[in-house]
């Protein structure tokens, strides 16, 4: 009877549907999560504005998750409620797409949902959508972060304008019809009349967080012992110049360098 029951559900699994997409070997690439309505969330929570430095640390920590749970990320920019994570040559679950957004979209809502518990003493459900960025070289690598880190800075100079507009008086309509089609010289003088210079900013705010490993070594009285830690960049120099370029490229060197190290160990 057991038997007869298995044998009328077999076939049931032919029913789910999903795709056999995966990113392609040794193919670098990014995984995007941004959070869902995070604008109602922030009203929630009542957190500061236009930019909460406890906001900002629960992102960073949900990022920090992915090294405690085995992936291993090159690293992970962060700016307002996005995470950019870079994955070079071993991407999780084999390259599988679905997986690798399903669990990774899953892993920092639930770290975000306990980060906010921890910092903002209050509950709520959040959701983080997820894609993927595939790219073809190191040089698109830095391209795509400096487009990020301009789309920072453009929305950190928006956030300034619509919470100067709305102490002001202005309400959320008349604020965005203001803003419409205005030139960031514009925005910076708006802002610049009510004492805010927005070029003094605190970096994290204009600029975004980086989270990666860095290299650090050991003395010991018999050897060098190398261990990798977990570093928080809130102060970044920006990736369209040589500093912020080098910064990148050093980070995917060491990221190189420790999957070279592990393959080395496992033979």
């Amino acid at each position: 009877m057991q038997e007869s029951s298995l044998n009328k559900f077999q076939n049931l699994h032919q029913h789910e549907i999903f795709a056999q997409t995966r990113v392609p070997p040794e193919t670098p690439f990014f995984v995007r999560l941004d959070g869902w309505k995070f604008r109602k969330l922030s009203e929630n929570l009542k957190t500061e504005k236009p930019f909460d430095e406890k906001f900002a640390k629960c992102m960073v920590s949900s990022g920090k998750i992915l090294y405690r749970k085995g992936f291993s990320p090159a690293l992970i920019y962060v700016a307002s409620d996005e995470l950019n994570i870079l994955f070079l040559n071993k991407a999780p679950f084999c390259g599988r797409i679905e997986k690798i957004n399903s669990v990774l979209a899953g892993l920092i809502s639930s770290t975000f949902t306990l980060k906010l518990k921890k910092y903002f003493k209050k509950n709520a459900a959040v959701s983080f959508d997820s894609r993927i960025v595939a790219l073809t070289s190191q040089e698109k690598v830095i391209e795509y972060l400096a487009w990020r880190q301009t789309d920072t800075w453009r929305n950190h100079n928006n956030a300034y304008a619509y919470w100067i507009l709305n102490k002001m008086g202005y309400k959320p309509k008349e604020v965005s019809k203001k803003l419409k089609g205005l030139k960031t010289k514009e925005i910076h003088e708006i802002v610049f009349r009510q004492g805010i210079n927005l070029a003094k900013t605190p970096l994290w705010q204009r600029r975004g967080i980086l989270v990666y490993k860095k290299p650090s070594t050991k003395k010991t009285e018999k050897c060098l012992i190398l261990r990798w830690k977990i570093k928080e960049n809130w102060n970044l120099p920006l990736f369209t110049k040589s500093d912020g370029i080098n910064l990148i490229k050093q980070i995917i060197n060491w990221t190189k360098r420790k999957e070279e190290n592990s393959c080395q160990r496992a033979k």
